[in-house]
């Protein structure tokens, strides 16, 4: 759904957006939203950079347990992959190099390479911080970046390495990929999957 708003300000387009989110959430409950805001268009010729500012935005902040909504200006240096999203091949190729392969093993054998990584990457590179956060002794998470160094052939103790899985995680949400759930975490599930 594309909604037009005009805002000058910026200030306009959040109350919008909030109002906008609380109507979904009321008529929609049990859904989750993610709505991404473009930066002022002034001019018809504008709209398409507009939608696709936007689309990023919603792309980056959708399965965001702590926002619903963000602004094309807090994408920060995702907007160096808006260009792709017109011709996502090579950015879909480059999500396949990196990010892929933990994509499919998490999927396979439900667990969260993927979300360990993304909170190592949020944590800094700092383990300590990703295993408090996670709730995990250090030695597991460790042991899963040895995982992901065998399945990418990356290494997240090298700058290069984080690099690369950054920008595939980067990449996933551009081209608005979901990262599989992992193991079940909904009540009654008993850490088991529930049918999808």
């Amino acid at each position: 759904m594309v909604i037009l708003i005009p805002d000058s300000d910026g200030e306009a387009g959040r109350r919008v957006t909030a109002s906008v989110t609380r109507e979904l959430e009321s008529g929609l409950p049990g859904f989750a939203f993610a709505i991404g805001r473009s930066r002022h268009a002034c001019d018809p010729l504008q709209l398409q950079r507009a939608r696709n500012e936007a689309l990023l935005a919603a792309n980056v902040v959708e399965g965001d347990p702590e926002r619903s909504q963000l602004a094309y200006a807090e994408t920060g240096t995702y907007q160096l992959l808006l260009p792709h999203m017109n011709e996502p091949a090579e950015l879909k190729r480059f999500y396949d190099e990196t990010v892929l392969p933990l994509v499919s093993y998490d999927d396979q054998y439900e667990t969260d390479l993927l979300g360990t990584l993304q909170t190592f990457l949020d944590c800094d590179a700092n383990v300590n911080a990703t295993a408090a956060r996670l709730i995990t002794h250090r030695h597991t998470i460790r042991y899963r970046f040895e995982r992901v160094r065998e399945l990418t052939g990356l290494d997240v103790s090298s700058t290069d390495g984080r690099e690369k899985l950054s920008l595939g995680l980067k990449a996933m949400r551009v081209l608005g990929i979901a990262a599989p759930r992992g193991p079940a975490t909904e009540p009654g599930a008993e850490g088991g999957r529930v049918p999808r």
